[in-house]
């Protein structure tokens, strides 16, 4: 946990809950085939990929604007090329959803954005008519997820 590392947070494994929710996301994400993973250059979102690469026999590429992307740069990102799984942090999502949502992309289970930065989840980023809409997708049910249990 956050609080209780204090080595480089760059350099913070995932914990066991962290483990899991990886795992349960490239079980979620596999059957979709992506093509190309990139993350964040932080130890936790390459980590987070890891399960899904080994599975797709693909390699996590580094992206270090994901470290602090606006909501544009992850659209943008996201909408480069089909296929692709960007892996970021809630530091990140958390400003970037009332923004997408003022450019007018609709986001999927919009309720309390406090629901909707679950540790270990996913966005998937699709065309919706003229426009983008952003729906999240969690692998293990909040209920049942070791984080939020």
């Amino acid at each position: 946990m956050k609080e209780e590392w204090d080595g480089d947070q760059e350099e913070r494994p995932l914990d066991a809950a962290g483990v899991e929710q990886a795992r349960a996301l490239a079980e979620l994400l596999a059957p979709a085939g992506p093509v190309r993973l990139v993350a964040s250059p932080t130890r936790r979102c390459i980590d987070t990929l890891a399960p899904l690469g080994a599975a797709l026999g693909l390699a996590v590429a580094v992206e270090p604007t994901l470290r602090d992307a606006s909501g544009e740069d992850l659209v943008r990102m996201a909408a480069a090329g089909a296929g692709v799984v960007l892996c970021t942090h809630g530091e990140v999502m958390e400003p970037a959803l009332p923004v997408l949502r003022d450019d007018g992309l609709e986001v999927v289970g919009d309720h309390d954005d406090g629901d909707l930065l679950l540790k270990g989840a996913a966005w998937q980023l699709d065309r919706a008519g003229p426009g983008w809409r952003l729906a999240l997708m969690a692998p293990i049910p909040l209920s049942s997820c070791p984080r939020h249990t």
